[in-house]
């Protein structure tokens, strides 16, 4: 492959990162998720479980990030192409918003099955209930935080993302598997990277509506 080629995957990887940016930015329930993935990753990363457990709940924060940002994709088309109140619509979003809900609630019965009523004792044998599951909380409050749409702050953001970096830092010491730390990384990444573009790119402002003349009133047209 040429140097056109490679140059041209790069960009993809680029945009498709803006795009989760993007979505975690504009999608409230892509910031809950992100927020539930560093959890889980930190779970994966320290609880003494089996790897094939492991790889199920990994796999179960892929596929529910990835279905929110692609529920977030199609709700923007949706939008660009029916504006207006449509029946239609509403289904196509329905229907997107209840793919999501049903790998989310896969997720959560895969981590029952895998913990079970042992989920408190997994919990404690792998030091969760310490500073590391303080340090998970602080990443996960972090990585649904950073790319709020909220007045931009850079301080604020970097005080955010320095918070998320000591919690990884206490789930990563000690952990039976750093590939837990990496999944909760990514979706703290994510964040930070929705804070950015939040900065980059203000929102656009609200079309001005006309003066309104003498003897006009609001929804009424003269003729």
């Amino acid at each position: 492959m040429g140097a056109g080629g490679r140059h041209g995957l790069l960009r993809s990887f680029s945009f498709a990162w803006a795009g989760l940016a993007e979505g975690a930015v504009r999608d409230r329930n892509l910031r809950i998720h992100l927020a539930l993935g560093v959890l889980a990753g930190a779970l994966a990363a320290r609880a003494p479980l089996a790897p094939a457990e492991r790889a199920v709940l990994l796999v179960c924060i892929a596929l529910v990030v990835a279905a929110e940002a692609a529920n977030s994709a199609l709700e923007a088309a949706v939008d660009l192409a029916s504006p207006g109140r449509d029946e239609r619509a509403r289904a196509a979003k329905d229907a997107a918003a209840g793919a999501v809900l049903a790998l989310a609630a896969g997720g959560v019965l895969a981590l029952l099955a895998i913990a079970g009523p042992g989920l408190g004792s997994l919990a404690l044998a792998g030091g969760l209930l310490g500073l590391p599951g303080a340090g998970a909380i602080a990443a996960a409050g972090a990585a649904a935080l950073l790319p709020s749409p909220r007045a931009p702050s850079r301080a604020a953001d970097l005080a955010l993302a320095a918070v998320a970096a000591a919690g990884l830092a206490l789930v990563a010491r000690g952990a039976a598997s750093q590939a837990g730390t990496a999944a909760a990384a990514l979706c703290v990444a994510i964040g930070a990277a929705g804070a950015a573009r939040r900065r980059r790119v203000s929102p656009p402002a609200p079309p001005a509506e006309p003066p309104m003349r003498g003897g006009e009133t609001p929804g009424r047209v003269d003729r």
